[in-house]
């Protein structure tokens, strides 16, 4: 009777245990959420007027999100984006993720920047390279440099091996290829974010080489002479430090996180520009608990520093599971007002280091994690609503921080503007004057639309077409990157739409910037040709 009840009170242990940990879940996630809506969202007012200032109601207004500001991305492996490994649906991918023209923010260049692929233009050339992060930053990408230096033996150009014991001869070498890459006058200033020194607290070949060494106490202060080369390099560049099992592992790991953190500490000590806390995601079971996670971010960043989640991906659990920690872990990682940025290491299983990318299968069928990420990113985590403006002509939302489009309407006129919401806690106010016309009365104000430019990239030519609210004089010219004319024409057009083609095949590969002149209305924008 005694082991009977001892077995009763043992299962309703086991039942009351289960049941806590829904509970606990619910706990951690209702926190994240109110942490999402206080640091990834703001107010924003859209304030609508006559033109002699008078408030106008009921405007109907649709605010649509076209941008997150926090960094969604993936790394980029750029030999199937042109070239001889090109891969038209990946391309198409990284253009339209969504399927109506929504895609990643942020792109990490895989192997193409790292030091013996830049030197040996592996796997595509230089220039080519060069083209690709114009076509991504033409689609609205920022780009993450990875890396200036990862400091072992393997991953840095062999002769620098063959002069282990020359101190001089790597510390040249190092602060000429900083110079050189990060400088290159087609790079310099295009890179939002440089990961330049990768896993140093696991990576020890360079502290050893420069232990001692003229005036370096310790090996791990030449890193704040490559972090100085780097700022000199691009000043524009924001300086990341990068490393590994800062969260994966999370209870045998204390070591590793406490070296990062003294390497951290000790660099900036002596005036090393950091200015980002790199977490790489790679994930292997078994998985981390939300709570570790967290504590994870919070020990790094007591800094002060941006975090970024640099190099997403699960291993080792099933598709289910995978799929149920994505959403955790994005969850957290978005929520977390330390964390800028989220990159997985790749986005489709046919070009991933680990055959098991966290969107696609190799045969581009989607998989469960990947329907969460787009499921979090662009609806969950997206806003798009409308609203009528109120008797004092104004009309306000809480909205998910980013770029947005506004539409305002009043009777058959329409204005569309665009704004950056920046700010979770300062409203950003939108003024919109729209001019008072009665419904079935034709607007008379001057409108030039433009659809831009396609195809984008173009190889030998491409087509703009616009739209004119009326008959105007139009001039549309083409400049490279100089600031040379490369094309020019001049034509009176009629009011409606109009497309121009640009014959472009004896353009050299790379950005241009564009001028469209209707009239005293003015339209700039740029477009990408590759080889």
């Amino acid at each position: 009777m005694a082991m009977h009840r001892f077995k009763q009170l043992g299962a309703i242990l086991l039942v009351l245990w289960f049941c806590a940990l829904p509970v606990q879940a619910q706990a951690w996630r209702a926190a994240a959420e109110q942490r999402i809506e206080q640091y990834r969202k703001g107010p924003l007012r859209v304030q609508v007027r006559d033109p002699e200032g008078r408030p106008v109601p009921n405007a109907q207004v649709h605010v649509r999100m076209t941008r997150h500001a926090f960094g969604f991305g993936t790394a980029v492996s750029f030999g199937l984006v042109v070239g001889s490994g090109y891969n038209p649906t990946y391309r198409a991918k990284l253009e339209d993720l969504t399927g109506d023209g929504r895609t990643f923010n942020m792109a990490t260049p895989e192997n193409e920047l790292k030091w013996p692929a830049w030197e040996s233009e592996w796997p595509i050339s230089n220039r080519r390279k060069i083209d690709v992060i114009n076509w991504l930053r033409a689609k609205g990408y920022s780009i993450r440099g990875h890396n200036l230096l990862w400091p072992d033996w393997q991953w840095m150009p062999s002769d620098i091996e063959q002069n282990r014991n020359n101190p001089q001869y790597i510390y040249d070498r190092v602060r000429n290829h900083i110079a050189a890459l990060a400088g290159h006058r087609d790079i310099r200033g295009k890179l939002r974010d440089w990961d330049v020194l990768n896993e140093p607290a696991h990576l020890t070949a360079l502290r050893d080489v420069f232990n001692g060494w003229g005036s370096y106490e310790r090996g791990e202060d030449f890193y704040v002479d490559v972090f100085r080369w780097a700022k000199a390099a691009d000043s524009t560049a924001r300086l990341y430090i990068n490393e590994y099992n800062i969260i994966n592992n999370y209870a045998n790991e204390q070591p590793t996180r406490n070296y990062y953190k003294w390497i951290i500490a000790r660099l900036i000590s002596k005036g090393a520009p950091i200015e980002g806390i790199g977490i790489q995601g790679h994930i292997s079971a078994p998985l981390p608990s939300m709570s570790e996670v967290k504590a994870a971010l919070d020990e790094m960043a007591v800094f002060g520093l941006p975090l970024a989640i640099t190099e997403y991906d699960v291993t080792g659990v099933s598709e289910e599971v995978e799929a149920n920690f994505m959403r955790d872990f994005l969850t957290m990682v978005f929520s977390h007002p330390a964390v800028e940025s989220f990159v997985m290491w790749g986005f489709w299983s046919g070009a991933h280091w680990r055959d098991n990318a966290p969107l696609f299968r190799a045969d581009w069928s989607l998989k469960p994690s990947g329907q969460v990420f787009l499921d979090l990113v662009f609806r969950r985590w997206w806003t798009d609503t409308t609203g009528v403006t109120g008797p004092d002509g104004s009309w306000s939302v809480r909205g998910f921080l980013g770029d947005y489009v506004v539409e305002v309407q009043v009777g058959e006129v329409s204005v569309t503007k665009s704004l950056r919401l920046e700010s979770p806690q300062d409203t950003t106010t939108l003024e919109v004057v729209v001019s008072s016309v009665k419904v079935g009365e034709k607007p008379t104000e001057d409108v030039l639309r433009v659809q831009g430019f396609g195809p984008d990239p173009f190889v030998e030519g491409t087509a703009l077409r616009y739209w004119l609210g009326r008959p105007a004089d139009v001039e549309l010219a083409v400049y490279d990157v100089l600031g040379r004319q490369v094309y020019a024409v001049q034509k009176h057009r009629v009011a409606g739409w109009h497309t121009e083609w640009v014959e472009a095949s004896h353009w050299p590969a790379g950005l241009y910037l564009y001028r469209l002149q209707a009239g005293d209305l003015l339209h700039t924008g740029r477009m990408v040709k590759i080889q």
